[in-house]
This record gives C-alpha cells, sequence and structure tokens, in this order.
C-alpha cells in the first residue's frame, strides 16, 4: 500500500475517532450541566451561582474532550503539550492565586450559605449586615454607616458569627442582698420578669447563688430576649422595684 494512502487511511481513522469523542463530549457536557444545575436547585443554591457551576461543569467536560481530540491527533506529542498546558496553567494559578482563592470561596459562600443578604454577622472584629455578595467579595454596612469589604476567602480561615441565626440571646443581671434575709427563690424572680414584655418566656428565666461575701447574697440571674440590652435594663428596673434593699445592676 503506498505511503500516501496508508497516511490518508490513517488520518480518516483518526478523524472519525475525534468526532465520536466530540459528539460524546457534547453529550456528557450537556448532560453533566444540568445534573449540576438540578443538584444545585435541590439545595436551594442562588439563581446565578446554579447557571455558574452548570456552565463551568460543561466547559471542563468540553476542554477534556479538547485535549482527548489532540491525543487522537497528536500521539506522541501529546504528552509534551499536555506538559506545556500544566506548566502554563500553573504560572497563571500562581500569578492569580489570591483571587481565584477568594473566586471559590465565594463560590461556597454562595452555595453553602453560612450567612444571607440581610444578615447580621461578625467576622475579623467586624460586624455589619450583609449587604452584597459577590464572587470575590461580601459587602457589610456597619451600625454606624461604615462600608466594609470582606474578601471572601476570610470566610474559609476564621470564625463567622452570624447574629441574625439565633435572634434570640442570653442576658444577665446581678442581683445582690443581705445574707441575713430569707433566700429568694427562682419563682420570685420569674414573675417579676414575666412582667417584662422583651423577656422570652422560653428557656425560662434561672437564678444562682454565686457567692456569698461580706454579709452579702450575689445572685446570677439570666434570661433570654431578642434585644437583650432593652430587656436587661427593663429586668434592672422590675428587680429594683421589687427588692428595694438590694443591689441590682447589669452582668
Amino acid at each position: 500500500m503506498p505511503v500516501e494512502s496508508a497516511l490518508v487511511i490513517d488520518y480518516a481513522t483518526r478523524t472519525i475517532w475525534a468526532l465520536l469523542v466530540v459528539v460524546a463530549a457534547l453529550l456528557v457536557a450537556r448532560a453533566v450541566r444540568r445534573a449540576t444545575m438540578r443538584m444545585l436547585a435541590r439545595g436551594r443554591a442562588q439563581a446565578n451561582v446554579t447557571i455558574l457551576l452548570g456552565n463551568l461543569a460543561q466547559v471542563l467536560v468540553i476542554v477534556l474532550g479538547i485535549l482527548g481530540v489532540l491525543a487522537i491527533y497528536t500521539r506522541d506529542a501529546f504528552g509534551w503539550i499536555l506538559t506545556s498546558f500544566s506548566v502554563i496553567g500553573l504560572v497563571v494559578g500562581l500569578s492569580l492565586q489570591d483571587i481565584l482563592k477568594n473566586f471559590f470561596a465565594g463560590v461556597w459562600v454562595l452555595v453553602e450559605r453560612p450567612f444571607r443578604i440581610g444578615d447580621t454577622i461578625s467576622v475579623m472584629g467586624e460586624s455589619g449586615t450583609v449587604e452584597e455578595i459577590a464572587f470575590r467579595t461580601t459587602m457589610l454596612k456597619t451600625a454606624d454607616g461604615r462600608e466594609v469589604i470582606v474578601p471572601n476567602a476570610v470566610f474559609m480561615t476564621s470564625a463567622v458569627t452570624n447574629i441574625t441565626r439565633f435572634p434570640t440571646r442570653r442576658a444577665t443581671v446581678w442581683l445582690i442582698l443581705d445574707d441575713a434575709q430569707k433566700p429568694i427563690g427562682a419563682d420570685a424572680i420569674r414573675e417579676e420578669l414575666a412582667k417584662v414584655p422583651s423577656v422570652a418566656p422560653e428557656p425560662k428565666p434561672t437564678v444562682e447563688l454565686r457567692s456569698v461575701s461580706e454579709g452579702k447574697a450575689h445572685y446570677l440571674v439570666a434570661f433570654w430576649a431578642a434585644d437583650r440590652d432593652a430587656a436587661a435594663s427593663a429586668a434592672i428596673s422590675v428587680l429594683r422595684a421589687q427588692f428595694p434593699q438590694g443591689e441590682v445592676h447589669g452582668a
């Protein structure tokens, strides 16, 4: 068989295999995209994240298909080409590592949703309401009107307090009475705190005798409220009225 004919048959065979790889890659890419978006939708991820990750999954499969086609046509040279792509990818990855780190952290925040827009969070000493969650940064608005831009990578390495997630919080006040008096009971305190509308009925308030010194009994009164500061102020007023001979102050 002439060399030219052999080359034609060889390239024709490679072309057929390449076309099969292309068709398979496109079909698999479409299926992977749909499956990824369906899974994220069930997890109630944001729409833009669902579309982004679905497209990324599709592109990844297509890239693998392109590499398969290159392997068919290049054969022995494919290893060198793959090595070149790997080196270029490594250089680009190292030069953009901070951007990529924040990007993938942003995707994680949008998918896992440890907090949402409108939540009040505290991170790295800053507290504020989440105004916007982008792929690279998250913007907070503080109580005094400042805008704080937090790189999303911070949420992967630092503790984040979601203040909105559990709105009812524990507050405590000290009640100090003369030790010579009859010990007070928790029920009496609960009855007084029930008069404060901002104090939550559940969990029930607790009263602990913490210490007795210099003829004074120190009781720690704990209760739960949505607005802890306002509830503590109201509780102090009620307890002072009920126990005028004692001392009441915030813990």
